[in-house]
């Protein structure tokens, strides 16, 4: 729907370039009518071209505007707690207070034979933040909690925040690690070092390397409140020295301090690199002060390189707001209360050709939305809360319109519910509102409310400027407003998330001696038939091997005695024999001739 409403942009301002008649005219009235206030505004229209001209660029900033209202959220990110491994990878920047699995940077098995075990030593230093340093290293985690004492003597951590210089690179807890040496510091970087110890019997990480990662307080922001040299401003806090900047967990400071960028020894090495002068500081400190007072938090890991206005976007919708330019100027547009500066009356109007829409189309428009958001409760994933609705939206539609909304910057559950009930309603008010209006009302910019009290096109109502265009020729300027209902701001903030069963993860001791236990994991039986199978003491997750159909079973945990409690595994491929299976440890389709070919090339690896 945005592509084609910016198509009638360029269209209309084709019209504006070769309009000269009634009937040019006409259509460029149709299609800013809306409504009756549409067709007053299509009949004031005159067939003159300069009034073609005014008419066909209200169609160019609505269908702008339009093309701004119906495009796309951000998109869903994927999850940020498992590890990222992968040629070149992105450079990542730690948000308020979050869970990362981080950047996998070297990863090396060393140590020669050491107890019967070739290389049991494994080093892997991984990168969490790499944008300067980070407040703090809050815990360390497998398995999405503290290091579990079954792991002492097993598994080590080295770590390091992220200073520029370093002082010293991090530590392996065994010497010798392949590649890495005391000119590997990592400056700049926030970074675990991870050393591992894999035994002969298998009696730590028998069921692989748990999921680890670590929860950290991420990078500092700069707040013009803590700044002296700012209006109104008080503390040691200077944009320009990042040395003076502090952790916060508020949207508003981070899009600041994203948009500003973040440097490094003179260069900047994240972020968009806008000048101070480049933002309306006044605009984000009022921002500020609005999600402070919701408790609405930023969380979670963004990437470079990677697309920076997608990251500013998905910063700022943590605090219900979007980037906007004004004079060339990024400020932004934030939900909140607002209170009328102006009353724009007949008298204010400069051009008579204006524009309504009543709202957005049927097409576009929401009666529901499901929020989702990064939950801490269910091991830092996105997960789904219920459904927000409005009941006299779906009967107004006829019909329930929902679609699920992912905030990939927000890891409350009410804060999300919050956004989406801003979102369902905005979706509802009038506009997008085009207005030419007289040279005094140039001073206003987007984001500030005014009030209109215009009878001609029938509103009565509190507006907020989407965008600004000023003609120095003519001194007019036309805004384009949509419309504020001051109600919808107790509705949204009522919201209250309900988020789903929090899962868990069994002990790690027990789920590898689990595995450990008799020797091998899971047993293999072979039988004869199905008497033979159903007689067996076996445990979830074993293997029958029935040599009377060919067909392997596991346990599938039921304990009924019946073939009910065996699952069917894929078809053999050849099986000589119950015994060969069994020797072979065969699980389905593996052949003898399989496992004779694996069993030499591990061989062959352990060869000196």
């Amino acid at each position: 729907m945005s592509r084609a409403l910016a198509k009638v942009a360029l269209i209309a301002g084709s019209v504006a370039l070769i309009a000269t008649g009634v009937g040019a005219a006409a259509g460029a009235g149709l299609l800013t009518a809306s409504t009756a206030a549409g067709a007053a505004t299509a009949t004031a229209i005159s067939a003159t071209a300069a009034t073609i001209t005014s008419a066909a660029t209200l169609v160019t900033i609505g269908a702008s505007v339009g093309a701004q209202l119906t495009a796309k959220k951000p998109a869903a990110r994927g999850s940020a707690s498992g590890v990222l491994i992968q040629t070149d990878a992105p450079q990542p920047c730690l948000i308020g207070r979050t869970f990362s699995g981080g950047v996998l940077r070297h990863d090396v098995g060393y140590g020669g034979k050491v107890g019967k075990v070739k290389n049991p030593y494994r080093g892997s230093p991984v990168v969490y933040s790499g944008c300067g340093p980070v407040e703090e290293l809050e815990s360390v985690q497998t398995d999405f909690t503290p290091i579990s004492p079954w792991y002492a003597g097993f598994l080590y951590t080295d770590s390091q925040l992220g200073l520029t210089p370093e002082p010293a690179a991090l530590t392996p807890q065994w010497p010798g690690m392949p590649n890495w040496t005391a000119a590997h510091k990592l400056s700049g970087q926030a970074a675990i070092l991870w050393s591992f110890k894999f035994d002969k019997d298998g009696k730590r990480f028998a069921s692989g390397l748990p999921p680890f990662g670590a929860i950290w307080k991420g990078v500092k922001v700069y707040d013009p409140r803590l700044d002296s040299t700012y209006p109104g401003g008080d503390g040691p806090q200077r944009i320009t020295d990042e040395a003076t900047w502090v952790w916060s967990e508020n949207p508003a400071l981070h899009a600041l301090a994203y948009a500003y960028g973040r440097h490094q020894n003179g260069k900047k090495v994240f972020g968009i690199g806008l000048p101070a002068t480049g933002i309306d500081l006044a605009r984000i400190v009022a921002w500020a002060n609005v999600c402070d007072a919701n408790d609405w938090k930023v969380g979670g890991v963004i990437y470079e390189p990677a697309d920076r206005w997608a990251n500013l976007k998905d910063i700022m919708a943590a605090g219900a707001a979007e980037p906007v330019f004004a004079g060339g100027v990024l400020s932004v547009r934030y939900r909140a209360p607002m209170v009328a500066l102006e009353t724009v009356t007949e008298d204010d109007i400069a051009d008579d050709a204006m524009s309504v829409t009543a709202m957005q189309s049927y097409r576009n428009r929401l009666n529901g939305l499901v929020p989702k958001y990064r939950s801490e409760e269910h091991n830092w994933e996105y997960v789904s809360a219920e459904l927000v609705s409005v009941p006299a939206y779906v009967e107004e539609d006829g019909e329930e319109k929902v679609e699920e909304r992912q905030h990939n910057l927000v890891q409350q559950g009410d804060q999300s519910a919050q956004l989406v009930a801003y979102e369902l309603t905005d979706g509802r008010e009038i506009g997008p509102i085009v207005l030419t209006l007289k040279p005094q009302w140039r001073r206003y910019r987007p984001g500030e409310c005014l009030h209109l009290d215009l009878p001609s096109l029938d509103l009565d109502t509190d507006a907020i400027i989407l965008s600004r265009d000023f003609d120095p020729g003519t001194m007019k300027v036309t805004l384009t407003f949509v419309g504020e209902t001051p109600a919808k701001h107790a509705f949204a903030l009522g919201q209250v998330a309900v988020a789903p069963p929090t899962p868990a993860l069994g002990d790690p001791e027990e789920r590898d001696t689990t595995i450990d236990e008799n020797g091998t994991a899971p047993q293999i039986y072979p039988v004869g038939s199905e008497e033979e199978m159903l007689a067996l003491s076996a445990r979830q997750g074993d293997i029958a091997v029935r040599s009377d159909i060919e067909t392997n079973f596991m346990h599938n945990g039921g304990a009924t005695g019946t073939a009910a409690d065996w699952s069917e595994l894929a078809k053999q491929t050849s099986v000589a024999s119950a015994e060969e299976a069994e020797n072979a440890l065969q699980l389905g389709a593996y052949t003898p001739s399989d496992i004779a070919d694996l069993v030499a090339r591990v061989e062959a690896l352990e060869t000196p």
